[in-house]
This record gives C-alpha cells, sequence and structure tokens, in this order.
C-alpha cells in the first residue's frame, strides 16, 4: 500500500484526495496547507495527518510518496525537499519558473531512485490513448499537421484557484499555467519535438496576463502546429478542449471534453468540480469522472508504477520541456519573431 501525502489543498488538492479514494493500491495518509481552516476540513474529512509546514509531512514517516500541488512559485523548493527524502513524487505542471530551477531538477531527478510524475491528465483520457494507439499502428501515417485548442471560463478563478492564476510572474495566465497540457500532449501524439514558434497574445485589462492566445509551430520533422487558447468563455462555461491530427494516410480528431454526457437540469449539476450549471451542460467525464477520469486513472497509473517498479511518464523531463515551450512563446511575444525552442538536458 502506497501511503500518499498531499502538500497544497486548493483546487486541484483537494481533487486528488476525492481521487485517491478511487485508486487501488493507496490510502491518503497525510495532507498540509498553511490556511489551517481548509487544512482542518479536509483532514477531518479524509480521517489524515494534518501539516502546516510542508517540511514536516515529507518527513513523516508515514508517507511514502508526496503529491505537490501548490502554486508554481513553490513547486521548486518543494521538489528539492522532497527529492532529498528519496520518496515518490506527483507534481503539478509547470514544473519550475526559471531555467536554473528546471535544469536544478533535471540533475536531481537523474540521480533519484524515485517515481517522479507531472500532472498531465490528458494522457490518461481514454480517448487521447486510443488515438496515440491508433497512430503508433500507422493509420494516420506521417504527421503534417496537427491543431489543439483549449477554452475555459477562468473568470471565478480567484476564487477556486487563487489570484496567482492571474500574474504570470508566479507562473499565472493561460501560457505558463495552462498551455503546457497542449505542449504535452503534441510531443506525446506526434514522439516529435517542437522545434520553433510565433505567437500572438490578449492580455488582460490589468496587463498582468494574457487571457487569449494562438500560436504556430514548427515540428522537428517538418510538421506544423497550430494552437489557440482562451480563458474567457462565459461563467459556467464546459470546458471545450479539442486537437485534430492530419497525416499523409489518414486524421484523428479528439474531443476530451464534449460529446460524451449532455444534461439538462433545473436543479443543477457539477459540469466541472467546483462549478454548478443550471439548464443544458456537457458533464466533466473525460479528465474529471472518479470512474475513468484522466485524473483519476493517472492516479492509479503512478500507484502501479511504485507497486510494480516501472518507469513513468510524464516525467521530469516531459515536464521540463513542456515547460520550455511556453518560454519561447514568450519570448515571440516579446520579439514579435519566430522563436527557437531552447531545450535544456
Amino acid at each position: 500500500m502506497v501511503r500518499v501525502g498531499i502538500i497544497g489543498l486548493g483546487w486541484m488538492g483537494q481533487l486528488h484526495a476525492g481521487y485517491l479514494k478511487h485508486v487501488r493500491g493507496a490510502s491518503l495518509t497525510a495532507v498540509c496547507d498553511r490556511d489551517q481552516n481548509v487544512l482542518t476540513v479536509v483532514a477531518n474529512t479524509h480521517g489524515v495527518l494534518p501539516f502546516t509546514e510542508y517540511k514536516d509531512l515529507i518527513a513523516c514517516e508515514e508517507v511514502d510518496a508526496i503529491y505537490i500541488v501548490t502554486p508554481q512559485k513553490y513547486h521548486y523548493e518543494i521538489m528539492i525537499e522532497a527529492l532529498a527524502s528519496g520518496k515518490h513524487i506527483l507534481c503539478e505542471k509547470p514544473l519550475a519558473l526559471t531555467r536554473d530551477e528546471i535544469s536544478s531538477l533535471r540533475d536531481l531527478a537523474k540521480k533519484s531512485k524515485a517515481k517522479i510524475i507531472v500532472d498531465f491528465p490528458e494522457r490518461f483520457v481514454i480517448s487521447t490513448q486510443e488515438s496515440v494507439d491508433l497512430i503508433e499502428q500507422g493509420a494516420v501515417g506521417d504527421i503534417q499537421f496537427i491543431r489543439a485548442n483549449f477554452r475555459f471560463s477562468m473568470k471565478n478563478h480567484h476564487q477556486t484557484h487563487g489570484a496567482w492564476v492571474f500574474d504570470r510572474s508566479q507562473g499565472g495566465g493561460l501560457i505558463l499555467e495552462s498551455s503546457v497540457h497542449l505542449w504535452d500532449m503534441i510531443r506525446w501524439v506526434s514522439k516529435q519535438e517542437i522545434v520553433s514558434v510565433s505567437a500572438v497574445a490578449h492580455n488582460h485589462k490589468d496587463g498582468q496576463f494574457e487571457d487569449c492566445f494562438a500560436a504556430i509551430a514548427y515540428l522537428d520533422k517538418g510538421g506544423i502546429v497550430m494552437v489557440d487558447m482562451s480563458g474567457w468563455l462565459p461563467k459556467e462555461s464546459a470546458t471545450d478542449k479539442r486537437m485534430e491530427i492530419i497525416g499523409s494516410d489518414g486524421a484523428v480528431y479528439i474531443d476530451e471534453f464534449r460529446n460524451v454526457l449532455t444534461i439538462h437540469s433545473e436543479k443543477g449539476v457539477e459540469n466541472n468540480p467546483g462549478m454548478i450549471t443550471t439548464g443544458m451542460t456537457h458533464k466533466d467525464l473525460l479528465w474529471h469522472s472518479s470512474i475513468e477520469g484522466g485524473v483519476k486513472r493517472l492516479n492509479q497509473y503512478f500507484i502501479d508504477c511504485i507497486n510494480d517498479d516501472v518507469t513513468v511518464h510524464p516525467n521530469i523531463e516531459d515536464g521540463a520541456r513542456a515547460t520550455e515551450i511556453t518560454w519561447a512563446i514568450l519570448a515571440s511575444l516579446k520579439s514579435g519573431k519566430m522563436e527557437m525552442v531552447e531545450y535544456g538536458n
């Protein structure tokens, strides 16, 4: 049995705590947050040990695996402590905020025997995994074009996620905080690297983050990628996340959030965790279902990798490369030109 401790009890941290009840071979034993009220509620709800300092949770002998689910600006300092402990790690994306931090994590991970996974749930969505199987079987031939979009409402994110999501300097904004999902998925389905990007963006009225952006990129085998994102859909909107993969012999169309289950309710339903919608909506099943959603399946995969002692993906390198792509996008916004992606090693 893998005993899990969660550091950070915001929106995503509490979701992981709930999903772990449905994961074979795992038990939640400890949680950590500096908000005493939140900490008390979550610890009492799950009957686990409460900690206000992350170093105390990491040192706890009743914890085998550490989930780092804090705002991005804290990832690096917690990661290096967790790596030093030798315990297994799940870390939210993006990994860190600077090249020096990413380089340090790469080096430390290479020396560690622990299992380390970056939380990219789209790799564990059933429709995406089926698509990857088809691509690997050669159903679409050589990939020539990928188009991906990610649209949702972040208008209440200051309440559900925290004010940091509206501050690029803390890892917020669509590019740093959210687009890593798309870039990792593109790398995974294509088995290619992004070599250069050009982007445009619309900054929110307060100027601290972008609320819409679009990018064009080249893959290392010559294919073209187009990505667009908006975080400014109306409140309570269902998430819209799709990908089109066109090759020399076929095409795959993936719709991760819609057209699986449509529901009409006068009382309202939770179409996305914490978002109650009345009327017609598309319930988020492929990512956040506690039965077979991508986040739950990622948790199960990670725990199985620990118990079975097998290699974990997406790993530190995957998380680092997705982050490095976002930095090239920010460089393109500043220069107004196509920018090469600078990968570390």
